[in-house]
């Protein structure tokens, strides 16, 4: 098995991967990393990450709703807290 393989296989894995629970996870980042034109050409070194983070070249998008949603959970749970 070939890197490139390895790679699909893993980005398929990470796609299909459900955690239950009121766990946060970083596939969807992880995914979006894997599928970087860098990382499939294996040019990458330990400043790498470091520079996706810098130049925020690699984000989560969510849907305004969702955050919306979860914004107003949090709030209702640290209300209920109080």
């Amino acid at each position: 098995e070939d890197r490139e393989e390895a790679r699909k296989t893993l980005v398929l894995a990470l796609q299909n991967l459900d955690v239950v629970g009121e766990i946060r996870t970083p596939t969807d980042y992880l995914v979006q990393l894997l599928q970087t034109e860098a990382f499939k050409r294996n040019k990458i070194d330990t400043n790498w990450l470091d520079g996706l983070i810098r130049e925020r070249a690699v984000r989560l998008k969510y849907e305004q709703g969702d955050v919306v949603f979860y914004a107003a959970v949090l709030r209702a749970c640290r209300a209920l807290q109080a």
